[in-house]
């Protein structure tokens, strides 16, 4: 995303908080097929759903209920890089899923925030990315929820990004062999970076693209459309898993609104489902009115509009 916001303090409220069982079986489709009915859903920003003023809180199925009511059919989080190494943080997130699945909503999962090349991870940070897909593996339904190893990658080229991709979906893999898997390409996940990737071996994944670029009609089916194709050519699901305006509406709702109209059907046309960023504490890409699900301005008709109902 454009954006990084500040780090927050480790949470110390989560261990009273309940860890959902794995469901008994995937189901007979799994997370893949199910995203090929998806249409819009939104990001939940880094911290939304566990903390307010830095306090864990649960916000509950009637949260995700009015999210649900407000035109969403899916929704998009992920850990913060300040989760910490044990299973606080990851608790609460679990019981943000279970009352987000429970209420239909289907999740994409980043179990971590950012890779740079320029600051690898250490074996620590991959145990505990690793212990985070053991966890949730067991704690979410593979047909509700897929797991991305992180958010976005930032890596000059594919050549250096392809092979630690593959060895993160191996890693996730082997802690979650029933979950669909989500990746994106190495810069920050862009439409240009998803163009030459090779599609991993693991047929059980989807392909990520944000988008920050908004543009006139032409540049919608031109740039989409080569993701359309990409998808196509490899025979693999593709995800706006991100999607914003052009950059400089990022606080001018009414301008995103205008980029939205534009950007939304033609996804849809496109067979590409997209996931709007973002419910925020922010005020940049904002969605929402204070910190209930309720939109703001006219970004509300625009997502009725383009919504599955």
């Amino acid at each position: 995303m454009p954006h990084r916001v500040p780090r927050r303090g480790l949470l110390a409220a989560g261990a009273g908080l309940v860890v959902p069982p794995a469901a008994a079986q995937p189901g007979p489709q799994g997370f893949r097929a199910r995203a090929t009915g998806l249409r819009l859903g939104a990001n939940l920003e880094r911290w939304f759903p566990v903390a307010a003023n830095n306090h864990a809180r649960r916000l509950g199925r009637g949260w995700w209920q009015a999210l649900r009511g407000a035109g969403f059919d899916h929704a998009r989080l992920f850990l913060p890089d300040d989760a910490g190494d044990g299973e606080d943080v990851p608790r609460l997130f679990a019981t943000a899923i279970q009352d987000a699945t429970e209420t239909g909503l289907p999740v994409l999962l980043g179990l971590a925030d950012l890779f740079h090349e320029s600051n690898p991870w250490d074996a620590g940070r991959w145990r505990s990315v690793a212990a985070r897909a053991r966890f949730f593996a067991q704690a979410t339904d593979p047909a509700m929820v897929a797991l991305a190893p992180l958010n976005e990658p930032a890596f000059p080229g594919p050549e250096a990004w392809t092979p630690l991709r593959d060895r993160l979906l191996a890693m996730l893999r082997a802690e979650a062999p029933r979950h669909t898997l989500a990746w994106g390409g190495h810069e920050w996940c862009s439409w240009r970076s998803l163009l030459p990737q090779p599609p991993p071996g693991d047929a059980n994944t989807i392909a990520e693209v944000h988008d920050y670029e908004g543009g006139d009609a032409r540049w919608i089916a031109d740039r989409f459309g080569q993701v359309a194709a990409w998808g196509r050519r490899h025979g693999r699901t593709v995800m706006v898993t991100e999607l914003g305006g052009a950059l400089p509406n990022g606080r001018d709702t009414d301008a995103w609104a205008e980029d939205l109209t534009r950007l939304l059907p033609a996804l849809h046309r496109m067979g590409l489902p997209a996931a709007l960023w973002a419910i925020t504490h922010g005020n940049a890409w904002r969605l929402q009115e204070r910190e209930a699900p309720e939109l703001r301005g006219r970004l509300a008709a625009v997502v009725r509009a383009n919504s599955a109902r």
